[in-house]
Formats: C-alpha cells, sequence, structure tokens
C-alpha cells in the first residue's frame, strides 16, 4: 500500500519509536531519553514530508498513519497544513509566515536559536485554530479531522500521565518537546539571512548535504529543492538537488555540516549575518498578516469565523461534548 518503497524505512523508524519507548518505560532507562528525542524528532521530520506527499495509496491506512506520526512526536499531523504547507511555503519570510526568522532580535545570536520555537509557537497555533474555525465554518472535514487527532494525541498523553507522571515527563513529554523544538527551529538554520526577492528563490533556502544527517532526517537538509517543489517525494530529493540546484545557488547556502554551520553561526564567530557574509538587516518589526482570508470562499469575512480567546477556550471545553454529540454547540461562533 506504500506509494513509495522507501516508505519503508519510515514504518520502520515510526515502529521502532514505539517499540523503544515501551521497552524505556518498562525498563526505566533514564539514559535512553536521548535516543528517544531522536526518534520523536525524525518522527517530526517523516511527518513534514508526509503531509505533503501522502504515504499510503490507501485512505484508512493514510488515517492510521497520520495518528501513528501524531503520536510520534506529540502534535497532530494535520496540523501542518495550515502551519507549514499554507502559510510558510506560499509566503516564506513574509507578515503571512508566522515563522519568519526576523522576529527574533536577541544581540546573542545564539539565543535566537534557542527562543525560536518559544517565540513563534504561539502565533502559528493562533493562525492553526483560525484555519480550524474556517474549515468547520465551511463544513470541511478538515476540522474533525484534525479535532480526532488532538484527541487521540491529548487522550494518550493524559493516561500515560496517570500512569506515571514521572515517566511520563522523563520518556514522552521531553522527547516530544524536543522533537517540536528541533523541527521548528530548522526554520531559522534553513532561512535566516537568505534571499527574500520570491524572484530570487534558488537563494531562498540554506541547504546541509551531509550525508549522516540526511539519512537520519528523511533529506530535510535539501530545503531549496523541497521549496521549489513541495510535494516531490523526499527520497528524490538529492538527485533533484543536484541536477536543479547545485549549479545556480550561492555557494555558501550549501553546507556540508550541520554542526559546523552551527557552531559557526551561533557560538563562535556567532555572528549573525546573511549568505553573502554581511550582517542581517532586519527592518522595522511587523505584525502578522492573516493569510486564512485567501482561503475563505466567496462573501466568507474574517469575522464570519474569527476567533478569539473566550471562542478558544470555550472550543476546547466543548470538544469531549462535541465528540459525542456532533449536532451540539456552536463552537467557533459557527451555528
Amino acid at each position: 500500500m506504500l506509494r513509495h518503497t522507501t516508505d519503508q524505512r519510515c514504518v520502520l523508524w515510526v515502529f521502532l519509536y514505539f517499540l523503544l519507548t515501551a521497552v524505556v518505560w518498562r525498563m526505566d532507562w533514564v539514559a535512553s531519553v536521548v535516543v528517544l528525542c531522536y526518534f520523536s524528532f525524525a518522527g517530526a521530520c517523516i511527518t513534514h514530508n508526509s503531509m505533503h506527499a501522502r504515504t499510503f495509496t490507501d485512505e484508512n491506512a493514510e488515517v492510521l498513519w497520520r495518528h501513528a506520526l501524531s503520536l510520534t512526536y506529540g502534535h497532530p499531523a494535520i496540523t501542518f497544513i495550515p502551519g507549514h504547507c499554507l502559510s510558510h511555503h506560499r509566503h516564506t519570510q513574509t507578515t503571512m509566515d508566522p515563522m519568519r526568522t526576523t522576529k527574533l532580535r536577541y544581540q546573542w545570536h545564539w539565543m535566537n536559536l534557542l527562543l525560536f520555537q518559544p517565540t513563534v509557537a504561539w502565533d502559528v497555533f493562533k493562525m492553526d485554530v483560525r484555519y480550524m474555525a474556517l474549515k468547520k465554518h465551511c463544513k470541511d472535514a478538515y476540522f474533525w479531522t484534525c479535532v480526532q487527532e488532538w484527541l487521540v494525541v491529548g487522550s494518550t498523553q493524559l493516561i500515560l500521565a496517570c500512569l506515571s507522571p514521572r515517566k511520563f515527563l522523563m520518556y514522552v513529554y521531553v522527547p516530544h518537546l524536543f522533537a517540536q523544538w528541533a523541527i521548528v527551529t530548522m526554520n531559522l538554520l534553513q532561512h535566516d539571512g537568505c534571499e527574500m526577492d520570491e524572484n530570487k528563490a534558488i537563494n531562498g533556502s540554506r541547504n546541509f548535504t551531509g550525508a549522516w544527517l540526511n539519512y537520519l532526517t528523511f533529506n530535510n537538509g535539501y530545503h531549496t529543492m523541497h521549496h521549489m517543489n513541495p510535494t516531490l517525494h523526499w527520497s528524490k530529493l538529492p538527485r533533484a538537488h543536484i541536477y536543479f540546484v547545485s549549479s545556480q545557488i550561492h555557494p555558501n547556502l550549501e553546507q556540508s555540516c550541520l554542526l559546523t554551520y552551527a557552531y559557526k553561526s551561533f557560538v563562535y564567530p556567532g555572528k549573525r549575518v546573511n549568505y553573502l557574509g554581511e550582517p542581517v538587516k532586519l527592518g522595522a518589526i511587523t505584525k502578522d498578516e492573516d493569510w486564512t482570508i485567501h482561503h475563505a470562499p466567496a462573501r466568507v469575512m474574517l469575522q464570519d469565523y474569527d476567533v478569539g480567546v473566550m471562542q478558544l477556550v470555550k472550543s476546547v471545553a466543548m470538544t469531549p461534548v462535541k465528540i459525542l454529540c456532533p449536532t451540539y454547540s456552536p463552537i467557533f461562533k459557527i451555528d
């Protein structure tokens, strides 16, 4: 049922995550947290790839796969669609990209690396919820698919936390937290100081071409080609990079080792420079621009599905009731 045979390794990695988590939970091996952090992060990389190009030909298998991925890195897989595909990919580094790197302006560049994910997380979440509200307003199946994934992730984590708060914190929560931090922080590594002009997209992303890195992250280092063709299967990115990117991209945007680049950028000399070696020009501080309205049908206005704090609280509180009785309650100000 796999669309690409290379996805067998993805399935194996996700299986290993669950197997290792079960073994470590049983044996209580604290030192194994590092291994679980990697496999959870690998699950986030797999999730990223899977949401750009589906893994299974069978729809039921794909649904189960998304639930497995959601549990692997602790966040609903389907939220990659608004949080990454529709905002970051279509509006890279603009005010409609809540993950733009120009939001981070600390003088010490290592703090930009450390705090990037916590800084943009709330902005991304707000847009995710607003997109959910739009889909609910339009009676789109995406809304309830997202709710189901949230319910599976949340209830599973709640059960594990009740079984053993300490083990849950070490063997589930910490790996998930690291995975979410790492997959979002990759955005800073791959886009900060790159070309923002859409007409020069070839220099819009930084690539890390090391063989081991790309094996362990399922080719997430080949970012320029991924932005040029987001639906291209991850297994085809290295060859496509050679044919379409290498001969045109600026040499500084092809880094052979991520660790070396990170050390030079954030430790020593630790200066925030663009791909030309010049200081990054951040410009004025700008607010996020709502991009969801571009996906709304004709005659649907932002106020029809906008989400405030109280609506968000009500939606979270009423979700279990809505699952049990779908005909009940106006969630997100919708009849």
